[in-house]
């Protein structure tokens, strides 16, 4: 060193700070997945009567996180494609975002359904002989597929990015294949439930359209989420008409989803069939489950629309946030529900 070379300058105060965050969320991160990782040897141990399941409650927590992440992948991507196919410039901004979460909660969603199995090395044989007849394969094949596609889109739309003169042909060909993609993926979800001849109250035609619009409403508030997050701690600016575009595209799709579910209550209710009553009056006021029920309506509902459609409220510091996140409670609820 030179007698006229300063030393390098340290960490600043903020980037000390941000570092420590980090770090702590890391070991927040590490300490919850190994909760997970001994909870899953314990099951592998004690078999699937440890997860508490039974008859009337025969998809457990694997399944409904499954359904939810599937939502939220679907969402995000059917919000980037719609930005491109639809010219809604005010999406835009949120391509990369949108179909970055996709990937990752598809990738998650897949995750989901090995634990579910008991047995995991079983998941071989979906390959090896699969039965064609079962939703489930065609489900599996959708997930690889859409897991593929986020993966080719995402790096599409990172080299527009540095090359905003390039790509622009491949950005809208992978916009309009990836839209129906992303609603098949959450209508084959739908109609594992759909099928399900046994379970009376999933035996319906409205299931598929219900889990599309949800999709939508999860992903879209996820994406928000994740924007104002990088607004907060990043330098990325989050524009006033993309603000406005996510307000109002949770609101819509907030109010079709309660519109949906509450069709599909008077329907069981007004025909009074023993065994469909007998599965609704468990979520229902009074029934074993019946929290869910209040977290949908009230949490992920009512006050979301309050604070999205309310003047004076959705002027508050906040409020989009906080709209956004209790959508996705409502949503994790409905996923519980059913």
């Amino acid at each position: 060193m030179t007698a006229n070379a300063l030393p390098a300058p340290g960490p600043t105060p903020v980037e000390y700070g941000r570092a420590t965050r980090r770090y702590l969320w890391y070991a927040v991160v590490a300490v919850v997945a190994s909760f997970g990782l001994a909870a899953w040897i314990y099951e592998l141990r004690a078999g699937l009567a440890a997860t508490g399941m039974r008859d009337v409650v025969s998809w457990g927590m694997y399944i409904y996180t499954f359904a939810f992440f599937i939502g939220l992948s679907a969402g995000g991507l059917i919000m980037a494609s719609s930005a491109e196919v639809f010219g809604i410039a005010a999406l835009k901004p949120l391509s990369r975002l949108g179909v970055l979460s996709a990937g990752a909660c598809v990738t998650v969603a897949g995750l989901m359904i090995i634990p579910d199995l008991g047995r995991p090395a079983r998941i071989l044989n979906l390959f090896i002989h699969p039965n064609w007849a079962s939703p489930l394969i065609w489900d599996i094949l959708i997930i690889l597929t859409y897991f593929v596609f986020s993966v080719v889109d995402l790096t599409i739309l990172q080299r527009h990015a540095h090359n905003p003169a390039g790509w622009l042909r491949g950005i809208r060909v992978l916009a309009y294949i990836g839209l129906p993609l992303a609603v098949l993926l959450h209508s084959v979800t739908a109609w594992i439930f759909g099928l399900q001849i046994a379970r009376s109250w999933w035996n319906t035609a409205l299931m598929a359209p219900l889990f599309v619009v949800s999709a939508i409403l999860s992903g879209t508030a996820l994406v928000t989420l994740i924007a104002l997050g990088a607004e907060r701690w990043t330098g990325y600016v989050l524009p006033v008409a993309t603000r406005r575009w996510l307000r109002g595209l949770i609101a819509v799709t907030l109010l079709v989803d309660l519109f949906f579910v509450g069709c599909d209550y008077v329907t069981v209710l007004w025909g009074n069939v023993p065994a469909d009553r007998s599965a609704l009056n468990l979520v229902l006021p009074g029934g074993a489950w019946s929290w869910t029920f209040w977290v949908e309506w009230i949490v992920g509902g009512l006050l979301p629309l309050a604070l999205l459609l309310t003047p004076r409220l959705r002027r508050l510091p906040g409020a989009l946030g906080i709209a956004a996140l209790l959508v996705l409670v409502g949503v994790y609820a409905f996923r519980i529900e059913l």
